[in-house]
This record gives structure tokens, C-alpha cells and sequence, in this order.
């Protein structure tokens, strides 16, 4: 006997489905029905669950049911799916909605209806139960629909420390990874540790994350590293970094159970139709400690709190200059460590050079190896007369990572020869005196000049000119035309309606050129995705339509009322139809991505054209 494999068995139970489900197609046909279903029936308080409403025809002007006891997360969600039996083209619509419950108690929602052949078709009530706390687990079973829920199995975020222990001061490497087994769109990271105890400097990631493959408790997860940073802590002790939250949006597969519902076969994986949802989770990474010892007890009295691996150097712009001329001491701390922490100690510079506070350059960049660069103090000279000074030993010291203590370095003495200025910049050389008593003659104070001063007396005509009152009043109108545009702009920032309409067209702008763009790399399901925002996207913008409120009755409604033609507005809908169908049904629909594009530029395009006539 011919061995037959689990290939050919599925292949033989797929066509007796398909073979019953021809037979009677011509019973189902007959009687289009819209079903609604809830993931659970059951829920506990502030859980999220998904409702779904699913017609088996192609209907329009979809109205969802009164979900005031809810939270509406999202939704309307469509999507299509489309059947081919016997040669014949089918298809049905299903519109989710992603709820949370407000409160506890047995409600009833629904129903929702859909237009058909002139007429509007209601579906069933859905019941729900809201307990609570956690509602219990309910099994799948026949006539139940069952989805891929988003978890901290499916998707979660680790922080990574390099090191379980370090000294205070001494650098630790600290990396996000984002882990899923499922298809991630979009990642946010509305907010990140506080990091007490810590200065923290962020390494620079490419623009493009790369992503790896690691297996963790048995499954294989596709691995992101979303965020790295240096950390230098900078107290002893047992410190915690607090979690990282992250939200994102995953795609997500819908696997029907068998029901009721004679065209839930085609969801089955076998049939390559199985639905998918775009799902936002929010989560957050677990706290991490780490252990940070003390410095040994034996620091000079200079030490400022620098560990790492550290140069040290100064010097100075020229040794020998003239009075009142200035010279520059430069001072450079580099290496690899807290750079940023680094200090020197005060100079005592002699009572004759005049100096000024430092100025402080920063150049550092973290990397995997912690935090390499340098930092410079900039110190202005000024000698007030001539002579012979001398600045003192500069010393800094840090604790070497390396070896394991401190070290100090020194740079200097200094010896500064100034000699006489010339004219203005002559030196005051009256004995030794105090800083303050010298100035710079001929700049600082302007000589007394004498004689007798000569004064214009030719009459000045600009008083009482027309010029002289245009150029009073001016400051007026121009306040009182900038107060005017100040006004305009504050009640336009509270109108957000009217700034989305405003705005509507060049968004909508915004995404068609991203389509164009994906037409030009020919990536046709992505110019679907982005012309199928672009339409929506204007639509709710520009007539202020809430997502809550978006359906296709509500829709039209607002278009008509905006007195477009019906024409215009048949080609609206029908643009966004083949949108749906070329995104759900690919090449199989025969649709072209650059009709597509072409259609919904030339759409909106009258449409903001009939609307400013």
C-alpha cells in the first residue's frame, strides 16, 4: 500500500471542505447576515478584548453599535476576505473593535448593521460579562474565535548590564533589547528610567536598527537593541535602574475556530487566508540592580572623582608677551572614563595677572568601551605691567582603572616674562600695587579734552515732521498688529478641528508622496497601505470626523453636506475600496499600484478644488 503523508492528508481533507462548501454555497448566498462575536465572554475589569462584526457579502455604509460602557481603543478595524468557489468571486467584511470595559456588570452590545442591496442589515446582541480582576482563561471552542494575544511571551523588553558590579565611578554598559515572535511595525519608548544615582550618556545607534536571533526558555525570538547608554554611578551601594516602557504596534494573526459561520474555512492557515490585526500593546522592562563599591579610602586631596584610564596636560599660548596683552594657560583632561565629572583644582595665579573664570569644552562620545574624548579649561590672562611671574604646579589626580589606585599628574611650574606695552597699552609702573589700581589709559577713560566747545546751532526740521509722527505712531500699529496675530493664533491652537482641516491636505500630501516613493521601489502592498491612509487620514482631518466616529454612512453624509457632487463622492469610496481589496486580495485582485496612487491624488485633488469654489 502507498504510504500517504500528512501533506497529502491535508490536502484531501482541505477538498472535502471545499467540495461541501460548494454544495451549498447557493443556500448561504441566498442570505447575507452580519455576526457579531467578542473574543470572551467573560472579562475582567480594565482587560482588553476584541469584538468583531463579520458580513459575507460585500455591504457598505457599516454603523457600529453604542459602545458608551467602553473604552474604544480601536476601531473600526476592516478588513476583507475574499473567496473563489466554483469560479465565482465572493468576499465578506469584518470590523473589529478593541475595547476595554468600565465597569463591572452583564451588558449587551449591538447591534450593528450594514447596507445591502438598498437595504440595512442588523447583526445579532452580543452578550459580555465584566467580572472583577482577571476574568478566568476560557477555552476555544467550536463556534469561538480565538486570536495570537500579545503577551510578555510574544514581545518583551530586557535591560542588559554589562557588568553585576563595579566601583563608584567606573563605567557600565547598559543595553535595551526589544525580543517578539511576532511582526513589529512600530516601536515608541514613551519613557525612559530616571536613572538616580547615575550620570548616564547615551551611545549613538544607526539609523536603521540591526536585529539578531536569540533563543530564550525554548523559543526563538527575533532580537532589536533599541537603546544603549554608559552609566557612571555615583554613590555606593545597591542601585536600581527603573524600567523602560515601551509601546508598539504588532501584527498579529486571527485564527478562526470552526463556527458557524460557513466562510471560516478560508481563515484556516491551510487555505493561506487567515486574517491579521495591527495590535498596540504597551509594556515595560523588569529593574535591574547592580552592585557599586567604594573608591579605597587613601584619595589625595585633590581628587575631584575621574576614574578611568586619563591624560593630562597644559600649557601655555606663549611665555613671553607685553603689558596689558593677553596670553592663554590651556589645561586637557582626555582618555577613556566620567570625563564629564572630571575637575581640576583652583589655581592660585599671581596678584598681577589679571584672570577670568575658565572656559570649559566638552568633546566626548560614548561608545561600547565607555566614554572616550577630552575636556578642555581655558583660562585669559591679562599681565597690568611688566615684569617676571610665575603661575604654580597644576596637578590633577583620578583613579586608575588599570592599576588598580590613584594617580596624580602634574604639569608646570610656569614662568611668564612681560615687558613694557606701547602708547595706550603702556604699563602704570608705579611699585607694587594692587590689580584693581591699574587701567587701561586711553580706552578704559577717554582724556579731558580743553577749549572751548563749538555747538550747532542750524535749526533741526525733523521735529514736527511727517516723518517724525509716522515714525511715533509705528510702534503702535506694529504692537497692535502683533497682538492681533497672537490672538489669531491662540484661537486657532484651540480650535484642533480647524487645524486638522487646514493641515488635511498637506498630510495627505505627506503620504502619497511616501507611496509614490514605494511605487518607485516596486513595493506595491506598501502603496496600497499608504494611499489607504492618505484617503482616510483626509477625510477625518479634514471634515473633523473622530475615528470613533468614522464609517462609511458618516462619511458620505459629511461629503454630501460639503455639497459634492454624488460622482465625486462614488469615486472617493470606490478608491478606497480598491485600496482594501488590493491590500487583502494582492495581485489576485488585478488591481495597479499606480492606478491607485493616480486615482487618490486626482480625488483629493477635486475634492479641495470643489470645496474652495
Amino acid at each position: 500500500m502507498r504510504h500517504v503523508t500528512r501533506w497529502q492528508k491535508s490536502l484531501q481533507f482541505g477538498l472535502l471542505w471545499m467540495l461541501l462548501i460548494s454544495l451549498s454555497t447557493g443556500v448561504f448566498a441566498q442570505t447575507p447576515f452580519l455576526a457579531g462575536t467578542a473574543s470572551k465572554s467573560t472579562v475582567g475589569q480594565g482587560e482588553q478584548f476584541q469584538i468583531t462584526f463579520t458580513f459575507n457579502a460585500a455591504g457598505r455604509s457599516f454603523q457600529g453599535p453604542d459602545l458608551k460602557d467602553f473604552n474604544v481603543l480601536s476601531g473600526p478595524n476592516q478588513s476583507t476576505n475574499m473567496q473563489f468557489i466554483n469560479g465565482n468571486f465572493s468576499q465578506s467584511i469584518s470590523f473589529s473593535y478593541y475595547l476595554q470595559p468600565k465597569t463591572t456588570g452583564a451588558f449587551k452590545i449591538g447591534p450593528a448593521s450594514i447596507e445591502y442591496e438598498g437595504k440595512r442589515i442588523a447583526s445579532n446582541v452580543i452578550q459580555l460579562t465584566v467580572v472583577k480582576g482577571q476574568a478566568p482563561a476560557q477555552q476555544g471552542g467550536k463556534g469561538q474565535a480565538q486570536e495570537n494575544v500579545l503577551n510578555n511571551s510574544n514581545i518583551f523588553v530586557r535591560a542588559v548590564l554589562s557588568k553585576s558590579g563595579v566601583l563608584k565611578g567606573e563605567s557600565v554598559l547598559l543595553t535595551f533589547k526589544l525580543y517578539s515572535n511576532v511582526n513589529v511595525l512600530d516601536f515608541a519608548i514613551p519613557r525612559m528610567p530616571s536613572f538616580d544615582g547615575f550620570w548616564n550618556q547615551d551611545i549613538q545607534l544607526p539609523q536603521t536598527l540591526e536585529r539578531s536571533s536569540e533563543v530564550v526558555d525554548g523559543s526563538r525570538y527575533t532580537v532589536w537593541e533599541i537603546k544603549k547608554l554608559v552609566l557612571f554611578p555615583q554613590q555606593s551601594g545597591t542601585l536600581t535602574i527603573d524600567p523602560m516602557e515601551i509601546e508598539c504596534v504588532a501584527r498579529v494573526k486571527v485564527n478562526n475556530q470552526r463556527s458557524r459561520d460557513p466562510f471560516s474555512i478560508f481563515d484556516d492557515p491551510f487555505f493561506g487566508m487567515g486574517g491579521v490585526k495591527d495590535v498596540k500593546y504597551a509594556f515595560k522592562s523588569e529593574p535591574v540592580k547592580i552592585k557599586v563599591y567604594d573608591l579605597p579610602g587613601n584619595a589625595p586631596a585633590d581628587f575631584s572623582g575621574a576614574v578611568g584610564q586619563l591624560n593630562f596636560e597644559a600649557k601655555l599660548d606663549k611665555s613671553q608677551t607685553k603689558a596689558n596683552e593677553a596670553i592663554n594657560l590651556k589645561i586637557k583632561i582626555s582618555g577613556n572614563g566620567n570625563l564629564k565629572l572630571a575637575d581640576i583644582p583652583e589655581i592660585e595665579f599671581p596678584q598681577d595677572l589679571e584672570s577670568y573664570d575658565p572656559k570649559v569644552n566638552e568633546n566626548f562620545k560614548a561608545s561600547v568601551s565607555g566614554v572616550n574624548g577630552s575636556k578642555t579649561f581655558e583660562y585669559l590672562l591679562i599681565p597690568r605691567h611688566e615684569g617676571e611671574y610665575e603661575i604654580p604646579a597644576i596637578s590633577f589626580s583620578y583613579f586608575d582603572l588599570s592599576k588598580k589606585q590613584y594617580v596624580t599628574k602634574k604639569a608646570g611650574p610656569f614662568a611668564v616674562k612681560v615687558g613694557k606695552g606701547t602708547g595706550a597699552m603702556a604699563s602704570v609702573n608705579a611699585g607694587p600695587a594692587e590689580k584693581s589700581e591699574f587701567r587701561l589709559l586711553g580706552n578704559d577713560i577717554r582724556y579731558i579734552k580743553v577749549g572751548t566747545p563749538e555747538f550747532d546751532t542750524r535749526l533741526n526740521t525733523f521735529y514736527g515732521s511727517p516723518l517724525f509722527y509716522a515714525l511715533s505712531i509705528s510702534p503702535v500699529l506694529l504692537f497692535a498688529g502683533l497682538a492681533f496675530r497672537v490672538r489669531q493664533q491662540s484661537k486657532m491652537a484651540e480650535n484642533t478641528g480647524l487645524l486638522r482641516s487646514r493641515n488635511a491636505t498637506s498630510v495627505a500630501q505627506k503620504r502619497l508622496a511616501l507611496a509614490k516613493k514605494h511605487l518607485g521601489s516596486h513595493q506595491p502592498q506598501l502603496v496600497f497601505e499608504e494611499t489607504h491612509k492618505a484617503l482616510m487620514g483626509y477625510l477625518g482631518d479634514k471634515f473633523s470626523i473622530p475615528l470613533s466616529e468614522m464609517s462609511r454612512e458618516k462619511a458620505g453624509e459629511t461629503l454630501r453636506e460639503k455639497r459634492l457632487s454624488d460622482d465625486l463622492v462614488h469615486q472617493f469610496f470606490k478608491n478606497i475600496d480598491d485600496c482594501e481589496m488590493a491590500r487583502y486580495g494582492g495581485l489576485a485582485t488585478g488591481l495597479n499600484a499606480a492606478s491607485i496612487y493616480e486615482n487618490a491624488v486626482n480625488v483629493i485633488t477635486e475634492i479641495e478644488s470643489s470645496i474652495k469654489s
